[in-house]
């Protein structure tokens, strides 16, 4: 399987603009996307195919506003005035994906897209009908990238990573192809 089960690790390599917005985004996108083809974007069109580094997406049990303590087993990410230490629930990692691309979240933002695979979008449904409700963590290269409330279970085709710049989201695909 391609998408593996997760305990409360989370990788993530770019910042992203405030939770506020990334929270926005990610409920527009997703609303904005079921069940239609995704905005224009800049696409990288994929057989399916291993993720250069895996995105993970996982529940947030706790933040502290503070840099993380070695060895307190949270996950860096974005904050007010700098990075903040994330404790996450059991999650998921994609691995595979279909495409990779970078769309326009309808803010003036920017979000990348990951399709996925056949084989994994009923896993990652269920998981977000589990999640629903509740802000979840999406991390790359154990760095929590995007902190948005998941406000409804999503039908499972792609995972949004909203709230990002457009470099940010360039830096983000590159990491991913």
């Amino acid at each position: 399987m391609t998408v593996r089960r997760r305990r409360s690790r989370s990788v993530a390599i770019v910042a992203v603009l405030a939770i506020s917005v990334a929270v926005g985004s990610f409920a527009c996108t997703a609303s904005q996307h079921r069940g239609t083809q995704p905005p224009a974007a800049v696409a990288t069109p994929m057989t399916p195919r291993q993720l250069r580094n895996s995105v993970s997406v996982a529940v947030v049990t706790r933040i502290d506003e503070a840099a993380c303590v070695a060895g307190s087993g949270g996950v860096p990410g974005p904050g007010r005035d700098g990075d903040w230490c994330y404790f996450l629930d059991q999650g998921l990692d994609v691995t595979r994906a279909e495409r990779i691309e970078s769309v326009q979240d309808g803010f003036g933002g920017f979000a990348v897209e990951v399709t996925l695979t056949p084989a994994d979008r009923g896993e990652f449904a269920a998981w977000t009908a589990r999640a629903a409700g509740r802000q979840i963590a999406i991390s790359v290269q154990g760095r929590i990238v995007a902190a948005p409330q998941l406000l409804e279970p999503l039908g499972g085709n792609w995972l949004d990573i909203p709230g990002l710049t457009e470099a940010d989201a360039g830096t983000l695909m590159r990491q991913l192809r």
